[in-house]
């Protein structure tokens, strides 16, 4: 019974999406590159004097650019979750344990299957769509993809049949792009960079070597320069069949990573102290670059707060499909439209497991929390204390203010339980379900 509820509200929001109530009388291709591990900073387009990112510099200049997007964590696979669902990873939290509180259980891989997916709805639309590169909810049908890549390895679909996306080669999306010409298509494009291993080739390596950086620096520089030459070979694909300029072309990371020029980092897996798998902006930030000709306007940056999880809404939007209800994000399109002003006024987060505990590699065993508001940015740890930071004066997050403004941080900290109790209410009462989830 609860799978056909489910069923049936797909059913019909598929119906009415093909009125498009609200949506463009063209609804375009859409293309989500996904970087994964790559800094906010690291990018030309973002003011870095030592990266080269002409590709992504070149997407910048012909779109708009939200500098102050935020992923919903600063970890992969709950961030990816956001992307599929617009959900933030404390609300598919609350509805997985309801339904487990119910007796459905599944298998971690199968769970994908009681969330209502961006690539479901799109289908209502038509839309043919394609998971390519990272991927963890066990197969790509599963999360209602028409094709993908292949399993391989502890159920990341980074490497289809062995050739990993983007590092290799691009031909499974080109085959997806042939068999489906002239049909409005989805295309899922994670191909896990600048991600380790740091092994990009010599071409890519040697114009840092030849500044003298810190040596894992230039490895991950170079791999972001891989990764930025990996964009600029799929916007060529494109080009060449007539398909950019009918196609929303977005560009985010998954989450940050902290690296110095002139820093060796210590982990292999993780980087610097503020990076991946903390709380802190280089953990979360990440620029959202969107580019539509005609659509979106060029050469812009703005500086409102965005999430990952308005991308869901924003597609929607394009493509002429309505948003399900208790979806928490907010559609990019209207400001982009010089329509109204942005209801979104702060961004807040939570994870398990951060980084941050008595040494930088150390997770802390609690829940985290994190406010951005205005300039400030506040950390919570549920039982380990607070960090308050001007992340306008201080981007690296050098400063702790919490002693020094006790009464914004004892603010923040409300905010925090406002939006906890009321983010995750609809999903942990079944009310999602009955939204059309």
């Amino acid at each position: 019974m609860r799978r056909s509820r489910l069923h049936l509200a797909l059913l019909v929001l598929a119906g009415l999406a093909a009125c498009g109530p609200g949506g463009s009388a063209r609804s375009p291709n859409i293309v989500l590159v996904i970087g994964d591990d790559h800094g906010y900073p690291d990018s030309g387009f973002m003011g870095s004097l030592v990266v080269r990112t002409p590709n992504l510099d070149r997407l910048a200049e012909e779109g708009t650019v939200f500098r102050n997007g935020y992923s919903t964590a600063s970890i992969c696979r709950p961030m990816l979750r956001s992307l599929l669902t617009g959900l933030h990873p404390l609300q598919w939290n609350a509805r997985v344990d309801r339904l487990e509180r119910e007796g459905v259980q599944r298998s971690p891989a199968e769970r994908i299957l009681d969330f209502i997916t961006l690539p479901r709805l799109l289908a209502g639309r038509g839309y043919a769509s394609f998971q390519g590169g990272k991927f963890w909810e066990g197969t790509y049908a599963l999360a209602g993809f028409d094709e993908g890549m292949q399993l391989h390895g502890d159920g990341v679909n980074d490497s289809g049949d062995g050739t990993p996306l983007g590092r290799e080669t691009l031909e499974p999306v080109l085959r997806f792009l042939d068999a489906h010409a002239g049909r409005p298509f989805f295309l899922w494009f994670a191909p896990a960079l600048p991600h380790i291993p740091h092994d990009a080739p010599e071409e890519y390596r040697r114009p840092y070597l030849e500044r003298g950086l810190a040596l894992s620096a230039v490895a991950y520089y170079a791999n972001v320069t891989r990764l930025d030459a990996v964009v600029g070979a799929l916007r060529a694909e494109l080009e060449e069949r007539k398909l950019l300029d009918d196609t929303l072309l977005v560009y985010l990371s998954d989450n940050g990573w902290d690296q110095l020029p002139d820093v060796e980092r210590i982990d292999l897996l993780f980087d610097g102290p503020r990076g991946k798998g903390t709380l802190y902006d280089l953990g979360f930030r990440t620029p959202i670059v969107l580019r539509w000709p005609g659509f979106v306007p060029a050469g812009v940056v703005r500086d409102e707060l965005v999430s990952a999880v308005d991308l869901f809404p924003t597609f929607l939007d394009y493509a002429g499909i309505p948003v399900p209800p208790n979806s928490p994000g907010h559609s990019l399109r209207p400001i982009l439209e010089g329509e109204g002003r942005w209801p979104r006024e702060a961004v807040v987060e939570a994870m398990t497991g951060v980084r941050g505990g008595v040494g930088p590699y150390e997770p802390r065993p609690e829940r985290g929390w994190f406010v951005r508001r205005d300039r400030w940015h506040y950390l919570w740890y549920e039982h380990a204390g607070e960090e308050l930071y001007d992340v306008v004066a201080d981007p690296r997050e050098q400063r702790d203010l919490s002693r020094e403004k006790k009464a914004l941080a004892a603010r923040f900290r409300h905010e925090i339980q406002l939006w906890r109790r009321n983010a995750t209410a609809p999903f942990a009462s079944g009310g999602a379900e009955r939204g059309g989830r």
